[in-house]
């Protein structure tokens, strides 16, 4: 890394290759190595910006402005997480001119599903089946695979396998909401191919991936480590923390070794020897932790690795790790360190000294997890008091930040403070603009499938009722409300719907009702309590899963007819199958799919079509 910044980027790419196992028989030629780059013919790609060591930054920008200047017909791309690359006033640094400045989109429900299926398609056949075929090979001729064959049967285990991790993420929120990141989804299929279950936060997440490295992937390959899973990560928990100590990505093995020398004595038993630098080359070559970035300099496989440790090893120092979080809320840098403390200790600490000393950074880290479950009712209150003060008198903050913190504020104030109907229904206030524009970002966004009308709405109507929207699209925001985690409860699975005549005219306030199709004025919403084994279905359908939504109403149907263990229903089962779940079905399935689905869509179909009898084949 030193060194990098003397060299051309014609070195650089040969350096580069020569250290490469598959391409040893490649002899790049310099010259015709300059004329593709000096021609366009070529695309460079520099990854990780931001994990440029702290005290190498300044040159490597410089370097790296220097090169995209002399080849300017060459199109290059710089991946960096933003506080890598945007420049700061408080740490001022070398800028570098770019055209062009895009950031990662989250997958959506339909990019979820293509990434499931063609990563196990790619792996069943590169780590199981291409094997059995090439091995076969051996084999007298009748005892060969043929690759046709071969490939048959790997798809064929790749969708099955595709299939189960499907129904298990888009079962359940939270866990569909981790796999909009590419890293986490990715981490989530490795995780599903190992131990079949999968965790549904993103701390468990990492912790299963990193049991999985460091006990379920050595055993597998026969290479056991010399210490127990538990003492490793002590052990990796103090090399991260010294790291961002640091302010570093990188080390040396002489770092390494004097970071963790008493750690390692402390987590070795009498009988055991192992030594800094194997325990170094353990990490390396067995578990996929650490990585040689280049020739005697080390780092975690991914920054996230080392921020996880790092977060581990503050947690375990009680009130002293406490403090250094405290200490750190404000630097960019430890934005991620931070969120997985939060997730691993108390959050309650730590956001009450966001709100002592508040700014945009750090109110957006503490609005973040006002929705976590440990994070008490008083301090959630404290939080959305604090949003409407500071932004009330500050201008500094970016708008799109604002706007998104006050659209979720002001929702789930509305959503904590509905005027009960009855037991099981509540009626909220008029809906805003604000809110409605949460929705609508996230239909635009791909996370809900949803055909309503995109609306251009301005700043200055944030806080005003909606209105004049059409019949369909205040049913597609009430099918959207359920796909909000932090709306919902721990105890209840909740619904939403519009209200029906009668219960708007109990308000003073009109609105839409499920009773007339056709634009209204104000969008209230009615939030309905039913019962918990609907939430797989609701999550499914608002996924737009029909295949799996199909299959799990079966599995509903059953359960409320208390036919689980038969499979089936019989004529007099149907006749007395509760009307409430039926309607509560019939229901989901319609708003869901705006009308394309549901018992009454197919009663209508089978009553004007087929006669509506009873009897087989008439």
């Amino acid at each position: 890394m030193e060194k990098l910044f003397q060299q051309t980027l014609i070195s650089l790419i040969i350096t580069h290759l020569e250290r490469q196992p598959e391409f040893k028989e490649l002899k790049p030629d310099r010259i015709w190595l300059k004329n593709n780059l000096d021609n366009g013919n070529c695309l460079v790609i520099f990854d990780g910006l931001d994990e440029v060591p702290k005290g190498q930054r300044e040159n490597i920008r410089r370097w790296t402005d220097s090169v995209m200047k002399e080849y300017q017909n060459t199109q290059f791309i710089l991946t960096s997480r933003p506080h890598g690359f945007e420049l700061n006033a408080d740490q001022p640094s070398y800028p570098i001119k770019i055209d062009l400045k895009l950031r990662i989109r989250e997958f959506t429900n339909d990019q979820k599903e293509q990434f499931i299926n063609k990563w196990y398609r790619t792996v069943m056949w590169e780590m199981k089946w291409k094997k059995l075929y090439e091995n076969s090979l051996n084999n007298p001729p009748n005892e060969q695979l043929t690759k046709k064959v071969t490939r048959i049967r790997s798809d064929q285990e790749a969708r099955e396998n595709a299939e189960d991790l499907r129904k298990q993420l888009f079962a359940n929120l939270a866990l569909k909401d981790l796999a909009r990141n590419p890293l986490l989804i990715t981490m989530i299929t490795t995780t599903h191919r190992a131990e079949r279950t999968l965790p549904t936060e993103r701390e468990e997440l990492y912790r299963k991936i990193t049991d999985l490295l460091l006990s379920t992937r050595p055993h597998h390959k026969n290479t056991l480590l010399t210490l127990k899973a538990k003492n490793n990560k002590i052990i990796l928990q103090v090399l991260a923390w010294h790291l961002m100590e640091a302010e570093e990505t990188t080390f040396t093995p002489e770092e390494g070794i004097q970071w963790i020398e008493s750690t390692l004595k402390d987590c070795c038993q009498e009988n055991q020897s192992l030594t800094g630098k194997q325990f170094l080359r353990e990490m390396l070559e067995i578990t996929g932790l650490l990585q040689e970035r280049e020739l005697d300099t080390y780092e975690f496989s991914h920054l996230t690795f080392q921020e996880y440790f790092a977060a581990l090893y503050l947690k375990d120092l009680g009130n002293e790790g406490q403090a250094k979080v405290i200490e750190r809320l404000g630097d960019k840098t430890w934005e991620e360190v931070i969120y997985f403390y939060m997730s691993l200790a108390d959050a309650n600490p730590i956001i009450t000294a966001i709100l002592n000393n508040p700014n945009y950074n750090t109110l957006y880290i503490a609005n973040q997890y006002k929705s976590w479950s440990l994070v008490t009712a008083s301090i959630r209150e404290k939080i959305n008091d604090c949003n409407k003060s500071y932004y009330a008198s500050h201008e500094d903050h970016p708008l799109i930040f604002y706007d998104q913190i006050l659209a979720l504020t002001t929702l789930e104030k509305h959503f904590n403070n509905l005027t009960a109907i009855d037991e099981k229904n509540a009626i909220s206030e008029p809906i805003t603009w604000v809110e409605y524009k949460l929705f609508l970002d996230a239909q635009i966004s791909g996370q809900f499938h949803s055909t309503a009308e995109v609306i251009d709405i301005s700043d200055k109507i944030f806080n005003s009722p909606v209105i004049g929207i059409k019949w369909q699209d205040a049913r597609w925001f009430c099918a959207w409300l359920a796909t909000r985690k932090d709306l919902q409860s721990s105890e209840e699975v909740y619904d939403y719907r519009l209200p029906t005549a009668d219960e708007m005219l109990q308000s003073a306030r009109k609105g839409i009702t499920e009773d007339y199709e056709g634009t209204g004025d104000f969008l209230r919403v009615v939030r309905v309590t039913i019962p918990s084994y609907y939430q797989t279905l609701i999550n499914y359908l608002s996924s737009g899963r029909w295949k799996d939504a199909d299959e799990e109403t079966v599995q509903v149907i059953l359960q409320v007819a208390n036919r689980v263990k038969q499979g089936w229903l019989d004529f007099k089962d149907i006749d007395n199958f509760p009307c409430e779940d039926l309607r509560i079905i019939d229901q989901l399935w319609v708003k869901y799919s705006n009308g394309q689905f549901g018992f009454s869509v197919q009663k209508q179909i089978y009553m004007d079509e087929l006669g509506g009898t009873k009897m087989y084949n008439e």
